[in-house]
């Protein structure tokens, strides 16, 4: 009698089912987000940073932007980003690509956040779920600066380590510290895995120190480790840009991460997140809890543990499996339909930034705010006083710079100190008043800002 033959496994389009079709609803956040117009004031001076290194043919190791810190020792941390973005403007004449890298980077970013918590549940509701408070949270943050890229390989070295795939994780950190100075979490959970994995300790040597060598041989060389000692420096400086500040847990933008330590207590409390893994999450969970702009990479680490929250076994209402080839259709529409929104792509917000106030100025010294300055050196090409960098304008700049926005008595020598001729002010400025007050001439105004000229 001839031995039975097992049928083969059916194809995977014909095993989807209603509850992975819940797996594409944040891929529309994605494409909607991505949509957005560009209000990224950081992102437009990498962009000029990127023309500069490939004009010159290496990478910036002294501020060329502005006149009040010119020629100040300054490395770009994000030069290998910065010479993407370079070349993709060169080569399109445009900013028109700018969505679609957000496409790809955050869609990247969804699925990997996605895989490494199906394997630690399999079951993709839950799964969903969790990355439906991903991407709320990610959206505000769904920005073309070189951040995203950081996102992306702290994704990837989530994926790899629970793979162990340990020949990768140095790789990933050389290009992670290539694009942006965020590569000191990878080398952080690097040191946290192993802890919970209670790897041998010439094991968790090894991979660490390779490691610090390959960040080590970046373009910078060991300068990379100037740059870090930099930030830290002027730390203080942060404090008087938002996104530093401390998370408004109880705000809509930012609630969901409340939802996620919930539901990583939940698992915990069932015994779905072993004492070791602790290693990993409370210190990221900590983490996110310092800053706005913590949240995202705090969220990446801890999905997969806040998916395990769900009961294994637990019946949903959703267990429908339908037809598979309409499934097929709505998968492929769901994909597809929202990429509709990118033909209304608008470049540059023109309610952001000051487009039309820009033309008017003039002088080779311009006072303006620091959410400006990248827009500035992006569309003028001139000096300008100040932008988010504070890496390099640290904390005391920062103090007389917000003092002076204020129109506290401080801006009158800040002026002649910088030989400001014109000033670029927002309507509702404090200085706006004090300059209308003490004569200076008036270029231009709207119903945002206003450009003066010194009487």
């Amino acid at each position: 009698m001839a031995a039975e033959v097992a049928d083969p496994p059916s194809p995977l389009w014909r095993r989807l089912s209603v509850r992975h079709l819940l797996l594409l609803a944040p891929w529309i956040g994605v494409v909607v987000g991505a949509s957005r117009p560009i209000r990224d004031n950081s992102f437009l001076w990498h962009v000029r940073a990127g023309d500069l290194q490939l004009a010159a043919g290496e990478v910036l190791t002294r501020d060329p932007f502005s006149f009040t810190m010119a020629g100040e020792p300054w490395r770009t941390q994000s030069w290998l980003a910065d010479l993407l973005y370079g070349s993709l403007e060169g080569a399109t004449g445009g900013l028109g690509w700018v969505p679609w890298l957000l496409i790809v980077c955050g869609g990247l970013v969804l699925a990997l956040v996605g895989v490494a918590a199906y394997r630690r549940v399999s079951d993709p509701l839950p799964v969903s779920l969790a990355l439906l408070a991903f991407i709320w949270l990610g959206l505000p943050n769904l920005v073309p600066r070189p951040v995203i890229f950081s996102f992306l390989l702290l994704a990837l070295l989530v994926v790899v380590l629970d793979l162990e795939v340990d020949w990768a994780v140095p790789l990933i950190l050389w290009v992670w510290a290539a694009v942006h100075g965020s590569f000191v979490l990878g080398l952080g959970l690097l040191v946290l895995d192993a802890l919970r994995r209670r790897l041998p300790l010439r094991k968790a040597i090894g991979r660490l120190g390779l490691s610090l060598i390959a960040v080590s041989l970046t373009a910078h060389g060991p300068g990379i480790w100037s740059i870090l000692a930099s930030f830290f420096a002027n730390r203080e400086a942060l404090d008087f840009i938002s996104e530093w500040a401390a998370p408004d847990l109880l705000s809509i933008p930012t609630g969901p991460f409340v939802l996620l330590i919930a539901a990583v207590m939940v698992a915990t409390a069932r015994g779905r997140i072993g004492a070791r893994e602790l290693w990993v999450v409370v210190p990221f969970l900590v983490f996110g809890l310092t800053s706005a702009r913590a949240i995202v990479p705090a969220a990446i680490v801890l999905v997969p543990f806040a998916a395990s929250a769900w009961p294994p076994g637990a019946k949903a209402a959703i267990v429908s499996r339908g037809s598979a080839r309409a499934n097929l259709v709505i998968a492929a529409a769901l994909v597809l339909v929202p990429l509709v929104v990118l033909v209304g792509f608008e470049g540059i917000d023109e309610d952001r930034f000051p487009v039309e106030a820009a033309g008017y100025l003039e002088a080779e010294a311009v006072w303006h705010d620091d959410a400006t300055g990248g827009y500035l050196i992006y569309a003028n090409r001139l000096p300008v006083f100040v932008d988010d960098r504070a890496e390099l304008y640290g904390p005391e700049f920062y103090r007389e710079f917000v003092n002076t926005r204020r129109g506290t008595p401080v801006w009158q020598p800040a002026f002649d100190r910088y030989g400001i001729q014109q000033a670029l002010v927002a309507a509702d400025a404090g200085l706006a008043d004090v300059l209308t007050a003490e004569s200076w001439k008036v270029d231009f105004a709207d119903e945002r800002w206003t450009v003066f000229s010194r009487p």
